[in-house]
């Protein structure tokens, strides 16, 4: 089991650092560089001292990296040598132990959606990716999971109504009007309402439908409504305009009024 996972990241960000300048088609300077791959692999921070160090590194294995000057500016990109670029071939970039901890650590977090289309989604990634490992590969997971203990929200808790995400999915991908008869409260009656359904809000093991009611003389403002209190959904041969809207601001509003 290996004692530092910085380690496994440095090999993601020297992989993805050579496969970039490898496709480039001119030079990139540092910052161009450390944009890419911060948003490659969802670093907050990457130093250009980093960035030199790992370009250096690449060189030092052989790779044609030159740094030139770049035209009209006093800045320097990075570039792989095209006419050598086919002389060191880049190998297909191998799924690494980190890579597999963090899909078995989040895999654990999204065990409540166990018999939902989520997690049929899941287990099949999780077979493609443990077909194609090498055992030894595989036995160093079962050491690295030792790492973390997931202790997950209320599993198989969707596992009763699998066709409920799939179905309230659809109607958001295809903008269709959907009619829904909402569990009554523990103090109040049930309701019947037509929504314009807009997202599926996660926030474990709660999920939400994010909606707007259809309401023929007023704009109604969107609502949240707890899918474990949706018993039937009905898409309605209605298609509508998605408006703009900002969950995480709605969340907000919604927490603030309690």
């Amino acid at each position: 089991m290996p004692r530092n996972f910085s380690r496994h990241e440095q090999f993601l960000r020297i992989f993805a650092l050579l496969e970039i300048l490898s496709n480039s088609r001119q030079p990139l300077d540092d910052q161009s560089l450390i944009a890419q791959l911060k948003e490659r692999l969802g670093l907050s921070r990457l130093s250009t001292r980093t960035l030199h160090r790992d370009c250096d590194f690449l060189v030092s294995c052989g790779y044609p990296i030159d740094h030139l000057p770049l035209p009209g500016i006093r800045r320097y990109g990075w570039q792989m040598t095209k006419d050598a670029a086919g002389s060191r071939r880049i190998p297909a970039e191998p799924v690494t132990l980190l890579e597999l901890v963090a899909f078995m650590v989040g895999r654990d977090l999204l065990r409540t959606f166990e018999g939902t289309i989520l997690w049929s989604g899941i287990e099949s990634l999780r077979h493609k990716i443990e077909r194609d490992l090498p055992p030894n590969l595989i036995a160093r997971l079962e050491g690295a999971k030792q790492v973390f203990h997931v202790k997950s929200f209320e599993p198989a808790r969707y596992a009763a109504r699998p066709r409920l995400l799939s179905t309230l999915s659809a109607a958001i991908t295809d903008c269709r009007e959907i009619e829904i008869y909402e569990r009554p409260a523990p103090i109040g009656s049930g309701d019947r309402r037509r929504l314009r359904p807009l997202r599926l809000v996660i926030e474990p093991p709660r999920v939400q439908l994010l909606g707007i009611d259809v309401a023929p003389d007023q704009a109604a403002p969107p609502v949240f409504i707890d899918i474990d209190r949706i018993d039937k959904v009905t898409p309605l041969d209605v298609t509508f305009d998605p408006p703009p809207i900002d969950p995480e601001a709605l969340l907000a509003a919604q927490r603030a009024g309690g």
